[in-house]
C-alpha cells in the first residue's frame, strides 16, 4: 500500500504556525516511506472564507518547500481538491444513508436544540441530541419536507458500542458511543459537516495516513463511524494526534498572543532563511535520534520515524528559532548572503561615503544575522546614528579625561596626514596614534571607536575606520564639546 497523506486546511485565516507543522509532519511522513503529499482545500465554510485564504496556504508551503505532489494547482488522479467542487457527491451519499436507514432526517430549530443542551447541563450530563426525530413516521417526515421545514440530516450512531482505533503517537484509543451523539452530517442548506466531508476526501483520495493536532481527537470516533456506516471501513486510514504547541507561558499557541509572530507570511515578510523555519518546525514535538537539531529537509526526511513524535505538548522558543535561523545565514558565502538581504534593505548605499564601505557594513553583520531585515537596525544603530552629544554620562565623562583628550589629538593629527582612509592603511593609523601618544589598550582603542560609531565595542577597528571614513570622522572629531 503506498502511502498517501494530505494537510487539509480551510481558507478561513492565512497560515499558521500550527498547521505549517500539521503540513510539514505529513509530508515528512510521506516522503520518508516514499509516498505522496496531498493538499487539498476545505472551503465548504463559506460564512467564515477570508480573501487571500487559499493563495496564503499554497504559496507559503511552496516557499517552505512543503510542496504537494497533488493540490488545486497540480491536480493528480483524484479531482476535485476543493470542496465546494464535489457538494453533489457529499450529498449523494448523505441520502443513500437515508435510504439505508443509518441516518434520518432532523427538523429540531437551534431553539429546541439549545434548549436541550440547558438541560442536559443543569443535570450534568454531556450535551447531546435527544433523538427526537429519530423515529419520525414517512408521513411525518413527508409532511414537515412539504411544508418547507428545515431538516438537517444525522447519522445513527450504535447503541451500546465502542469505537477503537490505534492512535500513531498516542497509542490504543477506545471511546463508547455512550458519549457520542447523532452527529449532523448534511445541514439544511445542502452543505456537508466537516466530519462528514473529511471522510469522503479521505476515502476518494485514497488518504492512508492522518497526521493532524490533538483537538480532533474528538473528531475521531464520528468519523470512524461514519465510514463505517459508508462502507468505507474497508480502505484503512491510521490516524495520528500531534500535540499543542504552547508559548513560553505554558498556554496553548493563540492568535490572541500578539507578542509572538504566529503566521509563516509574518516569518517570509521579515526574511527568514525557509530552510530554517522548516528546520525549526520539524523540532516542534519530534526529535531526531542523533539529537542533532541542524537538518536540511533531506536529512529530516531520512531521519523522520513517527514513534519519535512526541504526544507532550511542544514548545514555540522563538530564541531558538533566531538562533537555528542565524546557523543557516552564517553558511551562505557573501554573495549568497547579500543576495539574500538585498529585497530587504531599506537603508542606501549613498547613506554611506561609498559602494565598498556599504558593503562591507553589511558584511560586518552576517555572523550575527538571524532574519534579513533585522540588517537594516543592525546597520543604522551601529553607523547611521552616532550622536557624540548624546553618550550616556560615563561615556561622556571619559571624553573629557586627558588621555582621552591626547588619544583624540593625536588621531586628527595622523588622519590628516593621509589622503583618505582605506581598509589597508586603518591598522597602520590606529598602530601610529599608538606610537605618538604613548596609549595602549583601553586607553587607544576606545576614544577612537567612540568617536568613530559613539560606541564601546564594535567590529575591527580597521573596517570601522574605512567604512565611517576620514571626513566623517573629521566632522566627529570636531563636534566632541559642541
Amino acid at each position: 500500500m503506498k502511502v498517501r497523506t494530505r494537510y487539509a486546511p480551510s481558507p478561513t485565516g492565512f497560515f499558521h504556525i500550527g498547521g505549517a507543522r500539521t503540513a510539514l509532519f505529513n509530508y515528512l511522513y510521506a516522503k520518508h516511506h516514499q509516498g505522496t503529499f496531498i493538499c487539498r482545500i476545505e472551503d465548504t465554510d463559506v460564512e467564515r472564507n477570508v480573501e487571500g485564504g487559499v493563495d496564503s496556504q499554497l504559496n507559503n508551503l511552496d516557499w517552505l518547500k512543503i510542496t504537494p505532489d497533488e493540490s488545486p494547482r497540480t491536480p493528480g488522479n483524484y479531482p476535485p481538491y476543493i470542496q465546494t467542487q464535489k457538494l453533489k457527491r457529499y450529498q449523494g451519499l448523505a441520502h443513500k444513508l437515508l435510504e439505508e436507514g443509518k441516518a434520518y432526517y432532523c427538523f429540531c430549530s437551534k431553539k429546541e436544540l439549545q434548549q436541550q443542551r440547558e438541560e442536559a447541563l443543569k443535570q450534568g450530563l454531556t450535551p447531546k441530541y435527544n433523538r427526537r426525530c429519530l423515529n419520525l413516521t414517512k408521513t411525518e417526515i413527508a409532511d414537515n419536507l412539504k411544508k418547507g421545514l428545515p431538516a438537517v440530516i444525522r447519522l445513527k450512531m450504535k447503541d451500546n458500542a465502542e469505537i477503537k482505533w490505534h492512535d500513531l503517537i498516542r497509542g490504543p484509543m477506545t471511546v463508547p458511543t455512550s458519549a457520542l451523539t447523532d452527529p449532523v452530517i448534511l445541514k439544511s442548506n445542502g452543505i456537508p459537516m466537516y466530519n462528514f466531508a473529511v471522510v469522503i476526501d479521505d476515502y476518494d483520495m485514497a488518504i492512508t495516513h492522518v497526521l493532524r493536532g490533538e483537538e480532533h481527537i474528538s473528531n475521531t470516533p464520528y468519523q470512524i463511524a461514519i465510514k463505517e456506516a459508508l462502507n468505507f471501513d474497508k480502505q484503512p486510514i491510521e490516524y495520528g494526534h500531534l500535540s499543542i504547541i504552547i508559548d513560553e507561558t505554558g498556554k496553548k499557541l493563540s492568535k490572541r498572543n500578539q507578542d509572538l509572530k504566529q503566521f509563516i507570511e509574518d516569518y517570509k515578510q521579515m526574511g527568514f532563511l525557509p530552510e530554517a523555519v522548516t528546520n525549526f518546525l520539524s523540532l516542534l514535538g519530534w526529535s531526531d535520534k542523533n539529537n542533532r537539531e541542524l537538518l536540511s529537509m533531506s536529512e529530516i526526511i531520512d531521519a523522520f520515524d513517527i514513534d519519535r513524535v512526541s504526544k507532550a505538548p511542544a514548545f514555540f522558543d522563538f530564541k531558538k528559532m533566531l538562533w537555528i535561523s542565524n546557523q543557516y545565514v552564517k553558511k551562505l558565502n557573501d554573495k549568497e548572503y547579500l543576495n539574500f538581504i538585498k529585497p530587504f534593505l531599506t537603508i542606501k548605499s549613498n547613506d554611506f561615503r561609498n559602494d565598498d564601505a556599504f558593503v562591507m557594513a553589511l558584511l560586518l553583520f552576517k555572523p550575527q544575522l538571524s532574519y534579513a531585515s533585522e540588517i537594516n537596525t543592525l546597520v543604522t544603530k551601529m553607523f547611521l546614528e552616532v550622536h557624540l552629544n548624546q553618550l550616556p554620562k560615563e561615556l561622556n565623562n571619559l571624553t573629557k579625561t586627558i588621555n582621552f583628550n591626547a588619544c583624540i589629538k593625536t588621531l586628527k593629527e595622523v588622519i590628516n596626514s593621509y589622503q583618505e582612509i582605506t581598509l589597508e592603511n586603518g591598522n597602520e593609523i590606529v598602530n601610529k596614534v599608538k606610537d605618538l601618544s604613548g596609549l595602549k589598550g583601553k586607553d587607544l582603542y576606545l576614544p577612537i571607536r567612540l568617536v568613530a560609531i559613539a560606541k564601546e565595542h564594535g567590529p575591527e577597528m580597521n573596517k570601522i575606520l574605512y567604512i565611517v571614513g576620514k571626513e566623517q570622522l573629521l566632522k566627529n572629531i570636531d563636534s566632541i564639546g559642541e
